[in-house]
C-alpha cells in the first residue's frame, strides 16, 4: 500500500530530515512511527501525501510512483488517503456535519449520498448526536473524532495520523488509538506517528523508529 524506497529529504540550508529511508506497508497493516521530536516523522507523512517532495528515492502508493506526480493529480491521489493532524484543522464556523461533509462536497457528491455517508461515519466514531453542534463546543477528544470522521468519509485505503493524541489525556488517547485499531481490523492500512511508546506496546503492534532521519524497525 505504501512503499518508500531509499527516500531522503534535505531542506535548503538545513540538515537532512530523512536519510535513505525504506519501508513497505502491506495492505490492511497497522504500524506506529515513533521517534524523538525532530526525528522526521512529520516529514515522512508529508512525503506520503505529496505535501512535500523527496530529495532522493521513490514514494509509491498503491502501485503508483508519486515522487514526480504532476500537481494537478495530487488532489486525486489524496482522495485515497485519510489524514489526521494533531491540531484537528477544523472549521469552527461550520457544524460537525458540515466539517465532515466538505470532503465530499468538493468532489461534487450528490447531496443524498453525502447525507448518508456523513451520518454513517459520525455514528462510527460516536458523534451522531453532535452533528449539528459547532466544534468549539466539543471537548478535545470529540474534536479529534470529528477530524477522524472527516478523514474517513472518503473511505480511504490508507489512513495517516500525525501525533493524533498529543493534546489528549491517556484515557482519551487510548480511545482514539482503539478507533484506529478498529479501522485496521476492517482492512484499512494505518500509519500513526507518535512519541507515545506505550501505544504500540498496549496494542501489540509493530513500530518503526526514526532516529535523526534514519529508520529502524
Amino acid at each position: 500500500m505504501l512503499t518508500l524506497d531509499r527516500v531522503s529529504k534535505r531542506y535548503p540550508h538545513g540538515q537532512a530530515a530523512l536519510q535513505g529511508v525504506s519501508l513497505a506497508l502491506e495492505p490492511g497493516s497497522m504500524h506506529f512511527l515513533t521517534g524523538h521530536s525532530g526525528a522526521g516523522k512529520s516529514t515522512l507523512l508529508k512525503l506520503a501525501t505529496a505535501i512535500e517532495r523527496p530529495s532522493g528515492g521513490r514514494v509509491v502508493i498503491g502501485g503508483d510512483d508519486i515522487t514526480s506526480i504532476p500537481r494537478r493529480r495530487i488532489p486525486y491521489l489524496r482522495r485515497a488517503i485519510g489524514t489526521v493532524f494533531q491540531d484537528h484543522k477544523l472549521l469552527f464556523d461550520r457544524t460537525v456535519y458540515d466539517n465532515v461533509a466538505l470532503a465530499l462536497q468538493v468532489r461534487n457528491f450528490p447531496r443524498s449520498k453525502i447525507t448518508g455517508r456523513v451520518q454513517a461515519v459520525l455514528a462510527r466514531v460516536g458523534l451522531e448526536r453532535h452533528r449539528d453542534k459547532y466544534p468549539i463546543t466539543l471537548s478535545g477528544g470529540e474534536q479529534q473524532r470529528v477530524a477522524i470522521a472527516r478523514a474517513l468519509v472518503n473511505k480511504p485505503d490508507l489512513l495517516l495520523a500525525d501525533e493524533p493524541t498529543g493534546n489528549l489525556d491517556k484515557q482519551l488517547g487510548d480511545e482514539i488509538m482503539d478507533l484506529f485499531y478498529e479501522f485496521h481490523q476492517f482492512g484499512m492500512t494505518v500509519l500513526v506517528a507518535t512519541h507515545d511508546l506505550s501505544q504500540p506496546q498496549r496494542l501489540g503492534l509493530p513500530q518503526l523508529q526514526l532516529q535523526r532521519g534514519t529508520l529502524f524497525s
